[in-house]
């Protein structure tokens, strides 16, 4: 045979080959197999390795960029893990049968140091089709200061008119860094199925991407979301199992979800299937939904919450944006920029102040024999929150002790003993004349987030917990008397009240419960619609009536029965304030969460006067954010007067008969708790970590 006949019969053998090859290609892909490349914007060169995924399988691409998988029957896009040293918002495509090759192209990252970098978290914006408002403009600030190498929104955009607008602004391009989207319960429309217009502006529910050496995985929220998913509970885990799979050994791994982890020890069941997360080198699961402020340790796994940016959280957790960094091995610290903390002042006419480390935030500050008691809270990561006595007389710091997390709630100070819980169940006797330890124990709180804490003593007994569960510890030594583990309800920053022989505990979003202080057992719950939004603390009238003030409601309670006696509504006020009324000659001084405090006639059931402080500069009630004029700290009755702290940053002292001001002074930030007053000094604690000592 010629030569030129030889190289004839091969041309045709290799056109015969690749035309069989075509038919094979369409044939697979009319059976579901799909094929791509990924290579770089400007220089189109191949990015081998990067991981690609219809929702269920994971692929890499190989050296030369392609890429070819087999479509799953649920699939609505093809989407790549972005990999480390690039960025793209084109990052998924979405499914289409008559595509025939989905192609994606990476930028190289401008952000300055992938190794060590940054991430802020906003959560539960909760916006509708009037927009973001102000608070985006300081996020933006943030962005610009800190340079992190994206945003992410873990959830709760929210309802159709929310999503549709969220995007418009709040962008790569708005933003000034990489924005990135978690779906809440809150963000299932109506449609075909829940997630269907969330998929149509924000693309998948579930995706990966890289940055340094820490694989980012966003998973989506189903259990309780407002309209049916289209995928069953086990899908998105299945395709964690593969996407995972696909991780390179020495990597980091964060979870991103709207809520927290379904299981304690990170151990996800599916089917016949279980994948540890602890195995694939998870270092934190970073969540919103509960509108909470809140990080702890768990297994080695850190659990990081943010608050709403805007408002306050539901525990009346202050709002802010969180900043995350993480550092070349791995490690994580976390700083809260809290919005508006940035009016804060200098304290003007003080006798002295002292800066303290962490913040005050519900800690009442207490008096007692020439020395002042408070305790702060470090909602950041390492924190250093601590139990502080102070000379009364020059702020001169006698003794501290380091506790194991914030103390969000009041002290108590029994004969020689100071008793405080933080917010993971530890309590903590204490000698009050120089701080050793008595006693320590660790209480069960019915909740791995247990943001809030209360606790009284009365008789010898410490009250201590949560809403959840209630523990009766013996003063003496720290043993258990009882613990009741209600199983319901929220945080809230409201105080355990003892009244008679029983002990009043408030469930928030929940109900008022009372409690029999000997025994634990539960003796009535009221879960009228107003007195079940429990941020408030009650107080005793007489020893068979309790005042209780919350949502836009005053309301006189029978101790014995729990019914209410006498409700009063006031639309124009919120009552969901941490702050317990006052009482004096059968008037109430009530603090507001919207604007200011109010003098309640228990008899006429009506206002004597309203007292209207300036706007908060820290948002903390449930729900009150800009223009709010919030107070959440317990007026004290001295004389003729009552004086109390605002979020506003001032003490104010106010003529208890007409409500006029007596005196003004600027404390430097919000006071949220009891102030103390002692003979001719006034002592508080501000948020931004001082205590402060003025005259009256």
């Amino acid at each position: 045979m010629s030569v030129k006949k030889k190289i004839i019969i091969s041309v045709l053998c290799v056109a015969v080959i690749a035309a069989a090859a075509a038919v094979i290609s369409l044939a697979a892909t009319a059976k579901g197999t799909i094929v791509g490349t990924v290579t770089e914007n400007g220089t189109n060169a191949p990015v081998a390795g990067v991981s690609v995924t219809d929702g269920r399988n994971v692929v890499k691409t190989d050296d030369n960029g392609k890429y070819e998988i087999k479509v799953w029957r649920k699939s609505h896009f093809i989407a790549i893990t972005i990999p480390s040293g690039y960025e793209t918002d084109s990052y998924y495509i979405p499914f289409d049968k008559s595509k025939e090759s989905y192609d994606f192209s990476l930028d190289k990252s401008d952000v300055t140091s992938q190794t060590e970098h940054s991430f802020l978290q906003i959560s539960d914006t909760e916006i509708g089709e009037n927009g973001t408002g102000e608070w985006l403009d300081t996020v933006k600030e943030i962005v610009k200061e800190n340079k992190p190498a994206f945003l992410i929104h873990t959830g709760d955009i929210c309802y159709e008119a929310g999503l549709k607008k969220h995007i418009e602004e709040m962008n790569t391009d708005t933003m000034g860094c990489t924005v990135k989207y978690v779906i809440g319960n809150h963000d299932y429309v109506d449609g075909k199925y829940g997630e269907e217009l969330y998929e149509s502006l924000y693309g998948p529910v579930w995706y990966s991407f890289d940055v340094g050496n820490v694989h980012y995985v966003v998973t989506s929220f189903q259990t309780g979301s407002d309209y049916k998913s289209f995928y069953n509970k086990n899908d998105r885990w299945k395709w964690l199992k593969n996407d995972l799979e696909n991780v390179d050994g020495d990597k980091k791994v964060v979870m991103f979800n709207h809520t927290k982890s379904p299981s304690d020890d990170y151990v996800l069941s599916f089917g016949r299937d279980e994948l540890d997360l602890k195995e694939h080198n998870l270092i934190a699961w970073v969540y919103g939904h509960y509108h909470y402020n809140y990080v702890y340790e768990n297994e080695g796994v850190l659990n990081i919450s943010a608050p709403r940016p805007d408002c306050g959280g539901i525990d009346s957790s202050p709002a802010g944006t969180r900043i995350i960094r993480i550092s070349s091995d791995g490690s994580i610290s976390t700083e809260m920029k809290y919005y508006d903390l940035g009016k804060t002042a200098e304290p003007q006419n003080m006798n002295w102040s002292t800066k303290l480390e962490g913040n005050v935030l519900f800690c009442d500050t207490v008096y007692d024999n020439g020395f002042v008691y408070t305790a702060t809270v470090d909602d950041d990561y390492p924190r250093i929150c601590k139990i502080y006595c102070l000379d009364a007389e020059n702020g001169r710091i006698q003794w501290e002790l380091k506790t194991e997390n914030s103390v969000k709630n009041n002290i108590c100070i029994d004969g020689d003993r100071i008793v405080a819980m933080d917010v993971e169940g530890n309590v903590y006797c204490l000698d009050k004349t120089n701080g050793t330890v008595i006693w320590q124990n660790s209480i069960e709180l019915g909740n791995t987030i247990g943001t809030s804490s209360a606790i009284c003593i009365n008789n010898g007994v410490v009250f201590a917990g949560t809403a959840r569960t209630v523990t009766a510890l013996n003063l003496n030594d720290g043993s258990v008397k009882w613990s009741n583990n209600r199983d319901r309800g929220e945080n809230s920053p409201a105080e355990f009240v003892v009244c008679g022989d029983r002990l009043i505990v408030n469930s928030h979003w929940d109900s008022l419960a009372a409690l029999n202080i000997e025994s634990g057992k539960a003796l009535w719950d009221n879960k009228d619609e107003d007195i079940r939004f429990r941020s408030s603390t009650p107080i005793a009238v007489d020893d068979n009536t309790l005042l209780v003030a919350d949502d836009d409601a005053i309301m006189l309670v029978d101790v014995n029965s729990g019914d209410i006696t006498s409700k009063t509504n006031f639309e124009e006020y919120s009552f969901s304030s941490s702050g317990k009324p006052a009482l004096m000659d059968r008037i109430a001084y009530i603090p507001t969460s919207n604007d200011g405090i109010v003098a309640f006639d228990l008899d006429s059931k009506k206002l004597v006067w309203h007292f209207e402080t300036g706007e908060s500069i820290l948002f903390t009630a449930p729900y009150a954010g800009k223009g709010k004029k919030i107070v959440e700290s317990t007026p004290v009755i001295d004389g003729e007067n009552i004086i109390f702290g605002a979020n506003d940053g001032f003490i104010y002292t106010v003529n208890a008969k007409n409500g006029e001001l007596a005196d003004k002074r600027q404390a430097g930030s919000a006071v949220l708790g009891k102030i103390a007053v002692n003979d001719d000094k006034i002592y508080a604690g501000t948020f931004d970590g001082y205590a402060v000592c003025c005259d009256k």
